[in-house]
């Protein structure tokens, strides 16, 4: 019995037809070529975008604006911001690109270079435009001790010495106040507590409302004395503790004035001592002291 013959499927394909198909060699030149071909297509798109992002003009820094200058130099301030991109990172990425700059590394720098500045913050917008917003110090007091005078600000930090021909003082008329012990005085610390400043600053328009007129220059033997000393037109010296409320002192001292001084011109004294709560010690030119230690009643 003859066995039937076994008939195998080729691949339709025709692969098995003498070149009716890729060898296995070709296939994985194939691959290589492939592989090449996207890597180098990797490295070109890499090699764009950095180029596009670290080294064109793209991302470069071109402008600059600065909001909420009042007194200080703009000009200045730009001059600071364009020498801190100078220069590149590892001598090759320019320091005024876009993405390396650090906000805070730059608020730093302005706080640093400029102590007028209270609060600055810088925002980047892309492309790039850098946006510094600031806030001014404002001067209240001119504090000068040895041969040095210092703007003082609201809460009592010296932030920079004065310049007696800049605007901020000539045009701000800011009482000075002499501190006679010659303390040092540190750029940047707070030399008067709040309290301190609010006594001084009212001290003149309470002494006006009882008709005293004092000049604009104050003296202190130091601050830690807590003491202020001012001088009238007529050269009549008052001296005040900020231990004790500014406004108790002014009414003793209206109340001195106005009855057991009533006779005399201010002119007429050498100094009103009011450091000593419900006490007032006053001296007549070319007299011995006198105290009045009845102001309570």
């Amino acid at each position: 019995m003859l066995r039937p013959k076994k008939t195998y499927l080729q691949n339709c394909t025709g692969g098995h037809l003498k070149g009716g198909g890729k060898s296995a060699q070709q296939k994985r030149t194939s691959r290589i070529v492939s592989r090449v071909i996207f890597y180098v297509l990797l490295v070109a798109f890499l090699g764009v975008t950095g180029y596009m992002l670290f080294f064109s003009n793209y991302l470069k820094i071109g402008q600059i604006n600065i909001k909420g200058v009042e007194e200080l130099d703009s000009a200045q301030i730009r001059s600071v911001v364009e020498e801190s991109q100078q220069g590149k990172f590892l001598k090759t990425i320019p320091r005024d690109n876009f993405l390396l700059i650090s906000s805070k590394n730059l608020q730093q720098k302005l706080l640093t270079e400029f102590k007028k500045i209270k609060t600055v913050s810088v925002i980047k917008k892309f492309p790039d435009t850098l946006e510094i917003n600031l806030q001014e110090r404002k001067a209240l007091l001119l504090l000068c001790s040895g041969e040095q005078c210092f703007l003082i600000d609201e809460n009592g930090i010296a932030y920079s010495q004065a310049d007696f021909d800049s605007p901020e003082i000539a045009q701000n008329h800011l009482i000075k106040i002499t501190d006679n012990s010659g303390g040092k005085i540190e750029i940047g610390s707070q030399v008067m507590d709040q309290a301190y400043i609010q006594y001084v600053s009212s001290l003149k328009g309470q002494l006006q409302a009882l008709g005293v007129e004092i000049v604009q220059e104050y003296w202190t033997p130091a601050l830690v004395a807590d003491e202020i000393d001012v001088r009238t037109g007529e050269t009549t010296e008052l001296y005040f503790s900020t231990q004790f409320p500014l406004e108790r002192a002014t009414k003793v001292l209206d109340l001195v004035l106005k009855k057991e001084l009533a006779k005399l011109q201010l002119s007429d004294l050498g100094y009103l001592d009011l450091r000593t709560e419900n006490k007032v010690f006053y001296k007549l030119k070319n007299a011995a002291p006198v105290e009045n230690v009845d102001t309570k009643k």
